[in-house]
């Protein structure tokens, strides 16, 4: 029997190759296929890059790939784009899983405003990186040495070096344009005549606000076939901290 097809998408400046120990863990049962967001690494650049057309991008991958129906695994602005995928092409899912991510803006604006500054300082921090200036190893190191552990991660993650200068492996620039248009939700009003039927598994990770108790509800109303999972002692970063946890309740929702 032909294995039962998976997506997974990363999140921001996160890249496919950190989902490989889950990829690998859930090959045994599914045909398991990781997607690059556009503007990411091994992806294709694109001026824009709003949630509708990151949906788009994979349905072209399914189309191109002959692939009807599939379930999407989604991490962060992965998961994001995996759940506007669901509202606009229901018809192609078997199941949802959203990765430590709030389907709407969140119930405190505060603490919704005060992520949202983290990230853009993280897109600010890397768009100013001096790469020019910078001529060995030693060079970066000292370069990098005083921005926060998630910034440090995210340029580390997506810098290429051939010996002689750096370039980056995302297009930071066309993140720092549509930084406005990835950082948006669904708005609850949207759903009062509509819902999002796809059988639905939301992960949290405990240690994380990007997916707080409070937006619970919103989640159920605007996913009905729904259940939400809680995993602890892990930060936003779960598929990098707890992925054997992680892709075990993968596996166990598909």
């Amino acid at each position: 029997m032909k294995p039962y097809p998976i997506f997974i998408l990363h999140g921001l400046f996160d890249c496919s190759l950190s989902w490989k120990p889950i990829a690998d863990q859930l090959s045994d049962r599914f045909d398991v296929h990781l997607l690059p967001l556009r503007n990411h690494r091994d992806a294709k650049r694109y001026p824009s890059m709003s949630f509708e057309e990151m949906a788009d991008d994979i349905k072209q991958y399914a189309d191109e790939n002959g692939i009807e129906k599939f379930s999407l695994v989604g991490h962060s602005l992965g998961g994001k784009t995996a759940m506007n995928f669901a509202l606009r092409y229901p018809q192609m899912l078997e199941k949802l899983v959203v990765v430590d991510i709030s389907p709407c803006r969140g119930s405190s604006l505060v603490e919704y405003n005060s992520l949202v500054t983290s990230l853009l300082n993280q897109v600010m921090a890397l768009k100013n990186l001096p790469l020019d200036d910078f001529h060995s190893l030693a060079d970066f190191a000292n370069g990098i040495s005083t921005f926060d552990d998630d910034t440090k991660r995210a340029i580390i993650g997506n810098i290429n070096f051939d010996g002689k200068t750096f370039s980056w492996h995302l297009d930071i620039d066309a993140i720092f344009n549509n930084f406005d248009k990835l950082t948006g939700g669904f708005d609850v009003d949207d759903f009062i005549d509509k819902k999002i039927e796809v059988p639905t598994l939301f992960i949290r990770a405990l240690d994380s606000e990007f997916l707080p108790s409070a937006d619970y509800k919103a989640a159920k109303y605007i996913f009905p076939n729904s259940q939400i999972v809680e995993i602890a002692d892990c930060t936003h970063r779960i598929h990098l901290e707890k992925p054997a946890v992680l892709a075990a309740e993968i596996e166990k929702f598909l």
